[in-house]
């Protein structure tokens, strides 16, 4: 199991992107930039679970899933927050 420490702010929100009970919030990685100034970041998606490949975690009513190589590659543990405009924000809690 993995853990996710999210502000009950942030879980509101997400309850109300969650649209049906099949939909969860996926931790994944996003590739930005192009060339030798692209770089990977952290982020959230919608996405149902793959039985197969994903973990999944419940933080309160909202279920948090990612891939099980993920989880190897950036640890067990994560932190969401909001930065100074808003946007989300997940870091890797360390372990």
């Amino acid at each position: 199991m993995f853990e996710v420490t999210v502000p009950e702010e942030m879980l509101e929100k997400l309850r109300d992107m969650l649209d049906d009970e099949e939909s969860c919030v996926r931790l994944r990685e996003y590739k930005t930039g192009g060339g030798c100034h692209s770089k990977i970041v952290l982020g959230l998606g919608i996405d149902e679970l793959d039985e197969d490949e994903d973990e999944r975690v419940q933080v309160e009513d909202v279920p948090f899933i990612a891939e099980k190589d993920f989880l190897l590659k950036h640890g067990r543990k994560y932190t969401l927050s909001f930065s100074d405009k808003k946007e989300v924000v997940l870091t890797p809690a360390g372990e």
